[in-house]
């Protein structure tokens, strides 16, 4: 049999599984999409690290496709006039045959390479007592499984296997196509005895754009275990894995201001830490905003404990070193030729938010040393839109992308992002409180909606009970606000001060939905009311990170077609529904790529 022409790339140790351009050729030998056994056995150290970076190297080659197809089909982005086709298109929900984000193959290369890796790898070689190769192992699970995720999320069913193709016959099978519970049934069976173990993700030093611990290049198994199990609609283990993330696995840097000294919260991932939210300056233009929320999570300090980032995938400064993110440049141009603006919907939304602030900021706070305003809107969107006035320069710059580009020799913005987050601690937060409340509207459980509301507002109670092992350090309460936010405290301020406005009662339900005052509020309005601040909280942290379309996909799969329909055709506003597109989405069948 004539080898063919592999697709090498840096650090690679075999061939590289790419994978096809429709569904009849995804396996077809003449497309290089055969990796040949016995190129590379992984029998030592050395090859399992370079195969393994091999497949980091793929994942460059989606990676802004996570954003774009997550965004550009969602409510929260729009184009213009500078759009090019092929966008247009995505946001209108044409999906050509020749479009260039709809190919799968690259997503079947880290597919099959993983495959490789998994099937070959000697997790037996042992040095000093200790097996050398399982990390890499059990990140080309975690991999995997994350890839096998997207493509079930934006294509529907997607063929399956779990062993490499590396011979004609196997790339001519037919193998079953799988949806994302089914999918999930396969690999978290997989993953389940890898967590909390004695193991850890692979963390080389030196590698370009990876800060000092590149372990944040893998997608933590427990993250992908959760979502596995949301998308599934098996919410007890959603939440369950979940809330151990939060709580129980991650030790962090966030020391106690007073107390036992040098003590650490034991496990917990907490939101906030000095400039993870809008601290300063919050009651004023956006020319005078404290940028340091984007910044918190963006900059170059991408890895450790202290970080905001929990999944990242490096991106190259050169077409020379390999893949170029076009991300940023999609959004920001100095020379106002980007090609996708921020919606209509998410400034309504960001402005009708209320801001809470301490009545006096040198006294403690109490419960009713608040001041409410409804003139300020939430303040992220300030910070994540900026208007930058530079000489003979005026251009909207994106903040979430600028914090980790580059700067032109004249000052602007050279819109080439370093790296792209996949996950992060906020999402974690967001996609615990919406497990919980889907478990509280399948038990009936109004307790468990108001748990889930906490980790919007308050989360103390829910991480810290009285009764739990953190329960020594609820004395500690003030002392950790800083670093123990609810999520909406990022743009909204101290909101776990208000007692009237962002709380669950029949007045803010009935004020939400704009009810009538005599109309009675049921248990499956509190539900949906929670379900929709959560909704929201996704719109006004996550914004442009990509996940937006997917997750009203999520929630829509719960409450109807009209939900997403209705979100994603008021793009430019909710009395400016485009009734095409409206009438287009409520066919579910739409909503998917086509497999090409």
């Amino acid at each position: 049999m004539k080898r063919k022409s592999s697709i090498i790339v840096c650090l690679m140790a075999f061939v590289i599984a790419s994978t096809m351009v429709s569904c009849a050729d995804m396996f077809d030998i003449s497309s290089n999409s055969v990796a040949y056994e016995k190129v590379n056995d992984l029998g030592n150290t050395a090859d399992s690290v370079y195969s393994t970076l091999g497949v980091l190297h793929l994942l460059q080659q989606i990676a802004d496709r996570y954003i774009i197809l997550g965004e550009v089909r969602g409510d929260l982005v729009d184009v213009n006039d500078n759009t090019k086709a092929s966008l247009r298109n995505i946001s209108e929900f044409n999906f050509d045959s020749d479009n260039e984000y709809l190919n799968v193959r690259d997503y079947y290369a880290v597919i099959n390479n993983c495959n490789y890796i998994i099937n070959n790898l000697d997790t037996t070689l042992a040095h000093n007592n200790k097996k050398v190769m399982v990390d890499e192992y059990v990140g080309a699970l975690a991999i995997r499984a994350w890839t096998y995720l997207q493509l079930a999320i934006n294509y529907g069913k997607v063929p399956f296997f779990t062993n490499p193709i590396t011979t004609v016959a196997e790339s001519e099978a037919d193998y079953p196509k799988l949806d994302v519970a089914q999918i999930g049934a396969k690999l978290i069976p997989e993953l389940l005895p890898f967590v909390n173990k004695d193991y850890e993700f692979p963390s080389w030093k030196g590698i370009s754009n990876a800060g000092t611990d590149a372990q944040t290049l893998f997608p933590p198994l427990q993250l992908v275990i959760g979502d596995f199990y949301l998308w599934s609609g098996d919410y007890q283990n959603a939440w369950d894995t979940y809330y151990a993330y939060l709580t129980k696995n991650f030790i962090t840097f966030a020391n106690l201001t007073t107390g036992p000294e040098n003590t650490k919260f034991p496990g917990l991932v907490p939101l906030g830490g000095g400039r993870a939210y809008i601290r300063s300056n919050r009651d004023t233009d956006p020319s005078t905003i404290n940028y340091g929320y984007t910044s918190a999570f963006l900059s170059a300090t991408i890895c450790g404990s202290g970080s905001e980032a929990l999944m990242v995938t490096p991106m190259e400064s050169s077409t020379e070193n390999g893949t170029v993110s076009e991300v940023a440049s999609l959004f920001t141009a100095s020379d106002n030729t980007h090609q996708l603006v921020g919606s209509n919907l998410w400034e309504e939304l960001s402005e009708k938010q209320v801001y809470c602030m301490k009545s006096q900021e040198n006294t403690p706070a109490t419960r009713n040393d608040f001041t409410l305003y409804t003139n300020k809107g939430d303040q992220r969107r300030k910070a994540i839109l900026r208007e930058v006035k530079d000489d003979d320069l005026e251009y909207e710059m994106i903040d979430k992308f600028a914090a980790t580009s580059s700067r032109n020799p004249d000052g602007t913005i050279k819109a080439v992002p370093r790296y792209l987050i996949f996950y992060r601690r906020a999402l974690v937060y967001l996609r615990a409180a919406e497990a919980l409340n889907c478990l509280a509207e399948q038990e009936g459980d109004g307790q468990k909606a108001l748990q889930a509301f906490s980790l919007l507002k308050d989360p103390f109670d829910l991480l810290f009970p009285a009764d739990g092992e953190n329960a020594a350090y609820r004395p500690y309460r003030e002392d950790m606000r800083d670093n123990l936010l609810g999520v909406h405290a990022r743009g909204c301020g101290e909101i776990y001060l208000d007692t009237t406005s962002y709380v669950v009662s029949p007045t803010a339900i009935a004020t939400y939905y704009d009810y009538e005052p005599e109309q009675p509020i049921t248990f499956a309005d509190t539900i949906r009311y929670v379900e929709d601040l959560i909704v929201d909280e996704l719109a006004l942290e996550m914004t442009f990170e990509g996940n937006r379309f997917t997750d009203l996909v999520r929630v829509a799969n719960r409450r109807g077609a009209e939900y997403l329909a209705n979100k994603v055709a008021c793009r430019k506003g909710s009395e400016n529904r485009d009734e095409t597109l409206y009438n287009k989405l409520l066919n579910k069948e739409n909503w998917y790529l086509p497999f090409k």
